[in-house]
């Protein structure tokens, strides 16, 4: 059985209410009868797993005189993770990738939490001969993700073998009519993240998101790009800047003089090399719609192809000190890590971030562009009709994303296809993450 439900609406009460009742039902068994609750992490899952059952059983103590199936017996534990009652246990086990479990049995149930970051090979592998001599039951909890997970693979296979009835969905559309408390946690979110945004489509509404698909919707292209704002040559005394590096390596076919000698004049624009990016963008006053997000102005973009190193340091230098700008973060990871460490050493750490990505940041910087794209809060100056504004029309277009186990990543569509601009324009919440903000991603942002 699948059982989607939206996030933070007590799935793991339930299950938990679930493993009390075999505990009661099946402490007086002639053989062991074994419940096994399975999650990705120990902690926080597995814990508050072995919580809620706690709680439920202080409950019962409190209540034996009123209740006929409360618990009067005390619970056992053994190795840690195995609870006992009679001859009923509940076995509390990691289903991470890196888990070893061959070898358990379930007799009455397999009962795996977030079942929709396991994948479908590890579930057949390691989980389905749980039950193998036993034909208990698998109760697969969870919400949505890329469509390629256990959850959703085996809601699948219960629609084509016709048992509908096996796959229970509850979004939050649902809850919210029950509850005005939840109604007010998801218009919260949705605030926040936007109704479109990946984080509310799998967790909230329960809407598989495609494994690989295009990162930016035409909405959210249009959001950018329909502004008011010129660019900019020169900084204004009155107006504070911030500046995103990207940093590509240098490539001696081309004059480090002239990062334009790539175009010919009636042909498309050729970008088979990466390029240095560097974005320049103001902080207005104002807020947008969300409440969360301060509007930002794009106001000056290079592009640079074929530039050495030490020349692009050199300008890269120049246009800081030009723009004065209050905070830079540069991508410290390969080859821009030498220049980020030149950089700090000149400017400071204060004003440097030598941002060093990771998957986890990556998906979380890819999250916050998004929902600041859903609200209008980052604007591109207007269409100029420079060669630089005709790229990033294009790699908008062009940049996709992928997924694995809940976290987004950027993908380049061709050898011929770049999205550099669109890479450095992720690293915007990283100059003054908004604290509020952040902590919404780093709880949500797995789908």
């Amino acid at each position: 059985m699948t059982i989607l439900s939206a996030r933070q609406t007590g799935k793991n009460e339930l299950a938990a209410t679930l493993q009390r009742r075999h505990l009661v039902f099946n402490q007086g068994s002639h053989n062991i009868s074994s419940w096994i609750r399975t999650a990705p992490t120990h902690e926080p899952q597995i814990v508050n797993s072995k919580k809620r059952l706690e709680e439920l059983i202080q409950l019962d103590r409190k209540n034996i005189a009123h209740h006929p199936l409360c618990m009067d017996a005390r619970i056992l534990k053994s190795e840690g993770y195995i609870w006992r009652l009679g001859n009923a246990t509940v076995e509390f086990m990691s289903s991470g990738p890196h888990s070893n479990v061959v070898g358990a049995t379930a007799s009455e149930c397999l009962d795996m939490d977030e079942a929709h970051k396991i994948g479908r090979a590890k579930f057949d592998e390691d989980f389905a001969p749980f039950t193998a001599s036993t034909d208990a039951g698998t109760l697969l909890w969870g919400v949505c993700a890329d469509g390629l997970d256990t959850i959703e693979s085996y809601r699948v296979l219960n629609a084509e073998n016709n048992r509908h009835d096996l796959n229970l969905r509850y979004p939050c559309e649902l809850w919210m009519e029950q509850s005005e408390i939840y109604a007010s946690h998801v218009r919260g979110r949705e605030r926040a993240l936007g109704w479109d945004h990946p984080i509310m489509k799998t967790q909230y509404r329960l809407i598989p998101v495609a494994n690989e698909g295009t990162f930016l919707s035409k909405a959210q292209v249009q959001n950018f790009l329909d502004s008011e704002h010129e660019r900019e040559l020169k900084p204004r005394a009155d107006k504070v800047y911030e500046i995103l590096i990207d940093i590509a390596a240098g490539n001696e076919d081309f004059n480090p003089n002239n990062s334009f000698d790539r175009f010919d004049t009636d042909s498309d624009v050729e970008t088979s090399t990466d390029s240095t990016i560097v974005w320049v963008y103001e902080v207005t006053d104002t807020i947008c719609q969300n409440n969360i997000f301060p509007v930002i102005h794009m106001v000056s973009l290079d592009w640079w192809t074929g530039v050495t190193l030490p020349e692009q340091e050199k300008r890269i230098t120049e246009l800081i000190s030009y723009w004065k700008a209050q905070k830079v973060t540069i991508d410290g990871v390969g080859v821009g890590r030498q220049m980020a460490e030149a950089l700090e050493q000149r400017f400071g750490p204060y004003m440097i971030n030598k941002y060093i990505a990771s998957g986890p940041s990556v998906s979380e910087d890819c999250f916050d562009l998004l929902a600041r794209l859903n609200f209008g809060a980052v604007k591109m100056f207007r269409n100029d009709g420079s060669r630089e504004w005709l790229e990033l029309e294009r790699q908008l277009g062009w940049t996709k994303y992928s997924s694995n186990q809940g976290k987004m990543n950027l993908v380049k569509p061709g050898s011929d296809k770049h999205i550099d601009m669109v890479k450095a324009l992720t690293y915007i919440g990283r100059n003054k993450p908004n604290a509020t903000f952040m902590q919404i991603l780093s709880n949500e942002s797995e789908y």
